[in-house]
């Protein structure tokens, strides 16, 4: 009986064999593979829970590298920030000490200027020595250089002469406040130029600003009608100096990339022209025969204090311009505008200048024009970028569908080619746009 059920058992047996064997050898298989990651590394076990503990983990650490960035960033920009602050207003005060009567009155604003200019251009070409990476692939041609560098080297002198020229007569305080007024001379000459289509709402700024500056002069206490006219008319300049700026800025074949380099092609031509002005207003010959230089002694100390003025602006430059490579419009928005307060603040404290409520109210209101103006660019800036992005991103996934996305890292700055202390205007004629490309990673580029 044994005999006749063991061919059935042997049957049986034999036609489930493989399926056992098969379900035996995957859970031995399994079990051995799960024991195996379990011993090996547990991180890479396929649990539910570990994945969830592993994903808390890798975005707590992930957080805490980007507070660690965020504040490393934030006190890096805070430096650049105390260092613009501190060289600005060294500046303007050094520029108001060594102008007026009252204080070292050296009378010759035009030489000193071109002195700086001179002093500027040695630092900008040893920078461009240095650092091979600031350097242009480009440069203007002779053409370009007479019709579209010297026009703007020749409204920044005028500029910066006459700005010097007026705090031989005014305060720190009216100069600063008046000075604010450029913004609208900028537009004024961008409607001219066709940079700026002309609305409404820029109208309406300039009528702010013209406003506020009027408030400030009806009401200023030591009005001097010569100083007036010198800053207003270097106002004018600035707005001038602005255009050109730009046009310069939209010639990618000018090379003019950063400050570093513009002042290296400016500086020369601006020296030049200062220096015929300054021989023809103040003469070389009262300004050698004066008391500064009446002993050598005594002229080696003038020096002195004419170089240390002329490092201070470039110091000043170059601290604005690593600020803007690192931060927003935004940040040198704000900054530039709590700037122009600080100047007048320490106008105050220093020089003992006076304020009355309606010079208040006119800065305010002149501040408040600057300010809407910044806003509304910025505004446009925004929607526009978002704009590029998006045609970017659609025109990479209609080129590129079956590959990684790649954004290399853009950021739009400002930049001021200021070579003395005048406020920083966000025009569109500083807005420039530098990468650091990671084709030529040793050259900055325009686009």
């Amino acid at each position: 009986m044994g005999t006749a059920l063991s061919p059935v058992h042997t049957s049986v047996h034999d036609d489930t064999q493989p399926h056992a064997s098969k379900s035996s050898s995957s859970l031995r298989s399994s079990s051995e593979s799960n024991d195996s990651l379990f011993h090996d590394d547990l991180d890479s076990l396929p649990s539910e829970t570990l994945l969830r503990g592993d994903h808390k983990s890798q975005s707590q650490r992930l957080l805490n590298e980007h507070k660690k960035a965020i504040l490393k960033t934030s006190a890096i920009n805070v430096f650049w920030i105390l260092m613009w602050y501190t060289f600005a207003t060294f500046l303007s005060v050094y520029n108001k000490w060594i102008f007026s009567i009252d204080y070292y009155g050296f009378q010759f604003p035009l030489f000193v200027t071109t002195i700086h200019m001179v002093v500027q251009f040695f630092f900008a070409g040893t920078s461009l020595v240095i650092a091979p990476k600031l350097r242009p692939t480009k440069r203007p041609t002779v053409t370009e250089y007479i019709y579209k560098v010297l026009p703007c080297a020749l409204a920044t002198s005028l500029d910066i002469g006459l700005s010097n020229l007026s705090l031989k007569t005014i305060t720190l305080s009216f100069y600063t406040m008046c000075k604010s007024s450029t913004l609208a001379f900028v537009l004024i000459f961008a409607f001219l130029f066709k940079l700026e289509k002309p609305n409404w709402k820029l109208i309406l700024i300039i009528v702010i600003i013209s406003a506020g500056v009027l408030l400030m002069v009806s009401s200023e206490t030591e009005f001097v009608m010569i100083g007036f006219l010198e800053v207003m008319a270097a106002s004018a300049c600035g707005g001038l100096r602005w255009s050109l700026t730009e046009v310069l800025l939209r010639k990618e074949s000018m090379g003019l990339t950063n400050p570093f380099v513009s002042i290296f092609f400016l500086a020369p031509a601006q020296a030049l022209i200062l220096f015929i002005l300054a021989g023809a207003v103040e003469g070389y010959g009262t300004i050698f025969r004066s008391a500064f230089f009446v002993s050598f002694p005594e002229g080696v100390h003038t020096i002195f204090i004419i170089l240390a003025g002329g490092t201070l602006a470039f110091c000043m430059i170059m601290s604005e311009f690593f600020l803007i490579k690192r931060t927003s419009v935004v940040t040198l928005s704000v900054c530039g505008i709590f700037k122009e307060v600080a100047t007048i603040l320490v106008s105050c404290v220093i020089f003992g200048d006076r304020l009355t409520i309606p010079n208040i109210i006119g800065l305010c209101i002149t501040l408040f024009g600057i300010g809407l103006y910044n806003w509304l660019k910025m505004r446009n800036l925004s929607v526009n970028t978002q704009k590029t992005m998006e045609a970017e991103d659609d025109l990479r996934l209609e080129e590129e569908p079956f590959q990684e996305e790649h954004n290399p890292h853009h950021s739009s700055h400002l930049y001021s080619m200021v070579a003395e202390s005048t406020p920083i205007l966000l025009v569109d004629g500083a807005l420039s746009t530098y990468r650091n490309s990671e084709e030529h990673e040793d050259q900055y580029e325009l686009r």
